[in-house]
């Protein structure tokens, strides 16, 4: 009993921290509300992004088919319980809306975006 108690008291940024940490595959981006998956993802090939509960992340795409795989790494962090996350590398810090999240979606809006570009994810 003691450990349903303790289950159903999770706060929603611990059960949002259990429900990032895995890998995650785009499924579906739009931007102004016109669906832009295949050319979004001409330019992010095979992309794949990764947290831990810990608060890395790591990003693989190739830019172009055929091209070297890239990677970036960095930290991450949610704000606002658990509404925006931000992303943090090397070369810049980027701040997303979080739409949904639990075990089978993660869907975010890109705060940085003029074009309101809305990133759907399932998990690899």
């Amino acid at each position: 009993m003691v450990m349903v108690l303790a289950a159903g008291c999770a706060t929603k940024d611990e059960k949002a921290r259990t429900n990032i940490a895995r890998t995650w595959r785009i499924s579906k981006v739009f931007q102004n509300g016109s669906d832009v998956t295949t050319s979004y993802l001409d330019t992010h090939v095979d992309y794949k992004i990764s947290f831990t509960n810990s608060g890395s992340f790591q990003e693989d795409y190739r830019p172009f088919s055929g091209g070297d795989l890239l990677t970036v790494t960095g930290t991450w962090d949610f704000s606002d319980s658990s509404s925006k996350i931000t992303l943090v590398d090397n070369n810049r810090t980027r701040l997303f809306s979080v739409d949904a999240l639990d075990e089978d979606n993660f869907n975010v809006t890109d705060l940085g975006s003029s074009t309101n570009r809305e990133i759907q994810f399932i998990p690899n």
